[in-house]
């Protein structure tokens, strides 16, 4: 007569089929639920990054213009090429850009007159910013926009 075996050391140690199926059916949703808002979040970060980078740009040359003493011009990119003496652009990483309108001119000393600029991803207007101050600060005023009119009257 042989000995019962014991059914403890019959089964195997792990997990079962469903249990595995049940944990990753939680991961997934998890990750649905979390993606989108992430998503955005990061999107979010990246227009504020091009923002400031906008920013520190338009604040080199208004410190290049106080040192030099020439004034300068900040133009649209697409706006004139080649650009004429005293014109300048701003390069932003891809697919990022920025439209101006009119021309932001930076003075010998360094102030800024108004402009209105749009920061473009694509074909998309992220943020529509305005620079009223002689320190040549811009200012968000919303997140999506149309683009600014081209000024009547060029320099």
């Amino acid at each position: 007569m042989s000995a019962p075996i014991k059914h403890a050391e019959t089964s195997r140690g792990g997990f079962s089929l469903m249990e595995i199926l049940v944990v990753l059916v939680i991961l997934a949703l998890s990750t649905a639920i979390i993606m989108p808002s992430t998503s955005r979040m990061l999107d979010q970060a990246t227009s504020h990054a091009v923002f400031f980078e906008f920013q520190r740009e338009v604040s080199d040359l208004r410190r290049e213009a106080n040192r030099t003493g020439i004034a300068l011009r900040l133009v649209d990119p697409e706006a004139a090429t080649p650009l004429p003496e005293g014109d300048r652009t701003i390069a932003l990483r891809k697919p990022w850009r920025y439209t101006l309108a009119p021309p932001l001119v930076i003075a010998e000393g360094g102030a800024c007159s108004p402009a209105t600029a749009n920061i473009v991803n694509g074909d998309t207007v992220v943020m529509t910013l305005r620079s009223q101050d002689p320190n040549c600060k811009f200012i968000r005023l919303q997140t999506t926009a149309a683009p600014p009119r081209e000024s009547s009257s060029r320099k």
